[in-house]
C-alpha cells in the first residue's frame, strides 16, 4: 500500500515538473504584444499586469519564477515588445536583463535643433524643451561634448537611431554627437583642401545641406561659397536669413527679410554666419572639406532640385531669366 502511494505521489511530482517546464519553457506566445512597466513598480504587480493582458498565463508561476531567479528586486522598468514563440522564461529574462525595446527614429538631413526636438518628442524618446535647454547650453556643450560652440546646432548627426522610449536627453544627445565626431574626424583625416577652421566647415556642410539635396552638384555649392569668401564677396544664402528670422518667417522671404538686421543675414553681413544653420549629413560635410576645383560665384535652382552654376553676373541673369522669370 505504501509503494503504490509513494508511486502516485512520485507520479504526480513528475507530472508537476512537466507540466512546470512546459509553462516555462514550452508554451509560447501566440501574439506580438508591447507593454510599459513604470519605474517602482514590484514583481507581484508586474505579474499581475503581465497576466490581465494576456501576455503570460498565470501569475504566480512568474512571481514564483522571480522568487528562483532571485530577481524579485532586479525587475527593470521600461517598454518591452514581446514577440511570437517567447517563453515565460524569456519573458522574465528580457525583464531581468533590461532589454527594452528599441524605437527606430530617423533624423533627415538638414532639419535644426527645433525640428529635431520635435521628432524625438512625438516619438516620445525626449521630452522638446529639455533637449533644446541642453543643446543651447554652453556649459553642457564645451564640458561634456569637448566641442568649442555654445549650441549644438550642426553637431548632431543626422541618421536612423534605435532608441528607448524616454531614452533620456543626455543619452540621445551624446549618442547623436559622438556619432558627429566620428564622421567629421573621417572626414577630416582623410585629406581635404578647406582653409577653414573645424567649425566653420561645419557651418559652411550646413548651408549647403540647405541648399541643395542633390549630392552630385554639393561640391559645387561649396565652390561657390568658397570662391566668394576668397574674393570678399557676400554669399547672399537665402537659408542662412531663414534660419535668423526663426518663428518670425512665414515661409515667404520677402525683400524686407533680406534687409533683416541679425548675424544670419548673409545678404547684409560679409563671410559665413555665427555657426551653422542645421545639421548636415555625411555628404555634405565632405564638399563643405573639398570644394570642387571651379571658379563658380553663383547658381540657381532649376526648379527640379538641381542648378545651373555660373561664372559671370551676366551668364547667372541669363540663368535667372531662364528659370525663374520666365516660370512666373
Amino acid at each position: 500500500m505504501n509503494k503504490r502511494i509513494l508511486l502516485i505521489i512520485t507520479g504526480l511530482i513528475l507530472v508537476l515538473f512537466i507540466v512546470f517546464i512546459y509553462l516555462v519553457y514550452f508554451d509560447k506566445l501566440d501574439n506580438n504584444y508591447v507593454t510599459e512597466i513604470d519605474m517602482g513598480t514590484g514583481a507581484r504587480q508586474i505579474a499581475s499586469e503581465l497576466e490581465e493582458q494576456g501576455i503570460i498565463r498565470n501569475r504566480n508561476l512568474f512571481f514564483l519564477m522571480t522568487v528562483l531567479k532571485g530577481a524579485r528586486e532586479i525587475l527593470k522598468a521600461g517598454e518591452y515588445e514581446f514577440r511570437k514563440d517567447d517563453s515565460l522564461n524569456s519573458i522574465l529574462n528580457r525583464i531581468i536583463e533590461g532589454r527594452v525595446r528599441l524605437r527606430k527614429i530617423t533624423i533627415p538631413e538638414g532639419k535644426n535643433i527645433y525640428q529635431i526636438s520635435l521628432i524625438l518628442g512625438e516619438n516620445k524618446i525626449v521630452h522638446p524643451e529639455k533637449f533644446l535647454s541642453l543643446v543651447t547650453d554652453p556649459d553642457y556643450v564645451k564640458s561634456e561634448t569637448g566641442i568649442n560652440t555654445n549650441s549644438l546646432e550642426g553637431y548632431l548627426f543626422p541618421d536612423t537611431y534605435f532608441f528607448p522610449k524616454n531614452a533620456g536627453t543626455t543619452k540621445v544627445v551624446k549618442t547623436m554627437t559622438q556619432h558627429f565626431i566620428k564622421v567629421f574626424n573621417q572626414l577630416k583625416n582623410n585629406g581635404y583642401k578647406s582653409s577653414l577652421s573645424d567649425h566653420e566647415v561645419v557651418t559652411l556642410a550646413s548651408m549647403i545641406e540647405k541648399e541643395t539635396g542633390y549630392d552630385p552638384e554639393k561640391d559645387l555649392v561649396s565652390a561657390v561659397f568658397y570662391n566668394r569668401l576668397r574674393i570678399g564677396m557676400k554669399l547672399d544664402c537665402d537659408p542662412t536669413v531663414i534660419y535668423g528670422l526663426g518663428r518670425d518667417y512665414d515661409g515667404n522671404l520677402t525683400k524686407k527679410d533680406l534687409q533683416s538686421d541679425n548675424p544670419y543675414n548673409t545678404y547684409r553681413n560679409r563671410g559665413l554666419p555665427p555657426g551653422p544653420i542645421a545639421n548636415p549629413g555625411r555628404e555634405s560635410l565632405k564638399a563643405a572639406f573639398n570644394p570642387a576645383d571651379k571658379d563658380y560665384l553663383y547658381f540657381v535652382s532649376k526648379g527640379d532640385n538641381t542648378h545651373v552654376f555660373s561664372r559671370t553676373y551676366n551668364e547667372h541673369i541669363r540663368a535667372v531669366n531662364k528659370y525663374i522669370r520666365s516660370n512666373n
